[in-house]
């Protein structure tokens, strides 16, 4: 009966150091980094690059109207276009930076004018005053879904 309790007392403790043995082993595998896979160049994701167009391509021209408040963006080459999309940019009194930005499906051939709010607009529009450093960058998806940029500044516009 001796026998049986120490015979049973070994093979429990056994059993202890096999299961805590082998949760430490598992344990510490998960632990370990992995090595890092190494890419060639060949495997890394090549940069698109994005041709630019003049202005003069579009026929793209950007003037003040609506006693300086707005912007008319008018775009008169349209053949092959199917959208824009267009980011105003310009600092406003105090030296504040400002934006607009908007998106354009093209009825292609048709001129496009769209015009840009100088300020923000809800029940009332607060227009920007001493507009300057105006930058509009117009990025044109043609019909063969190439995309182009076209950037066209002005300095400053006066305030009424």
């Amino acid at each position: 009966m001796k026998n049986k309790k120490i015979l049973i007392a070994v093979l429990f403790a056994a059993l202890i150091a096999l299961v805590g043995g082998g949760y430490l082993a598992l344990s510490s595998n998960s632990k370990k980094e992995t090595p890092k896979e190494i890419v060639s160049e060949s495997q890394q994701p090549l940069e698109e690059t994005v041709s630019v167009l003049s202005p003069e391509d579009l026929g793209l021209s950007l003037k003040p109207i609506s006693a300086n408040k707005k912007l008319l963006m008018e775009i008169e080459k349209t053949d092959d276009i199917s959208s824009l999309d267009y980011e105003l940019s310009y600092t406003s009194i105090g030296n504040i930076p400002r934006g607009v930005i908007g998106h354009i499906d093209v009825k292609t051939g048709k001129k496009i004018l769209q015009e840009i709010v100088l300020g923000t607009c809800s029940d009332v529009c607060h227009y920007d005053k001493e507009v300057s450093d105006i930058k509009l960058v117009v990025k044109v998806t043609k019909l063969d879904n190439k995309e182009y940029l076209v950037e066209k500044t002005l300095e400053s516009i006066p305030s009424i």
